[in-house]
């Protein structure tokens, strides 16, 4: 009698798990590109917020894609966030992948990854009438140099030993281009173009600023959470593969 009870217990539970796994909005149910949370930055000109909408090349592109893999909701769940925010939360939140990011070897292994979408050179950008020059890499420890925290431009910078205690670290762009102007810090480690739309989104002269060293050049690309299921890392992949190729 108890076994047969237990029994009837143990096929209730199974009956009620198999259901809630099949309702809309259970995880096993949003298992795919339609339950992702897209994070990603100011960053122009391939993503930024305007008029309170995301915007950018690599949102039509991340657009594009859902389109063509059939998600029903092309215009996706996008957040634009300070880049370390979005970041951080990325590496520890299911399904959710921040963009643009740049590939590194070491962030290979945080995130699973679709792309390339673009290449971009990191600089570090200066006023000219400040006169900075950078011939040795002994020079930029010499100088108070601003970047965003978990930037790879920051990265590429402390990687040529400079010590990270001579940075300062900031979570806004906007704030290191006013501190740039105040002559609080003498340059900005940042992306070549994001540096000059950003500058020139601030009613600032692009040309009264140059940049004064070069990091070389990374490409960027959507950097999902490990936990989301490779299928659909692959099924995103082919999306942006299509999309491209009409490019």
């Amino acid at each position: 009698m108890i076994r047969r009870l237990l029994a009837a217990i143990c096929g209730i539970i199974l009956v009620g798990a198999v259901v809630m796994a099949l309702l809309p909005g259970s995880p096993e149910a949003r298992h795919d590109l339609a339950g992702i949370t897209w994070y990603t930055e100011e960053y122009p000109p391939y993503n930024y917020e305007k008029n309170g909408t995301p915007a950018g090349i690599a949102v039509e592109i991340l657009h594009e894609v859902l389109a063509g893999v059939g998600t029903g909701n092309a215009e996706a769940d996008i957040r634009v966030v300070p880049w370390s925010e979005g970041y951080q939360t990325v590496l520890r939140t299911p399904m959710t992948v921040v963009f643009s990011t740049a590939r590194t070897p070491e962030r290979e292994n945080l995130f699973k990854w679709a792309g390339p979408l673009f290449s971009s050179e990191n600089v570090l950008y200066s006023l000219k009438k400040r006169n900075v020059t950078v011939s040795s890499l002994s020079d930029l420890a010499t100088l108070r140099i601003g970047i965003i925290r978990d930037d790879i431009a920051g990265a590429d910078l402390l990687s040529t030993g400079v010590s990270p205690e001579e940075l300062v670290v900031f979570t806004d762009a906007h704030e290191i281009v006013s501190r740039l102007e105040s002559g609080e810090i003498d340059a900005w480690a940042y992306a070549k173009l994001p540096g000059i739309e950003i500058i020139r989104s601030r009613g600032e002269d692009p040309t009264e600023y140059e940049p004064v060293y070069s990091f070389g050049t990374r490409e960027y690309y959507f950097a999902f959470n490990r936990d989301v299921p490779d299928e659909l890392v692959r099924e995103f992949q082919s999306g942006l593969d299509r999309v491209k190729g009409k490019a």
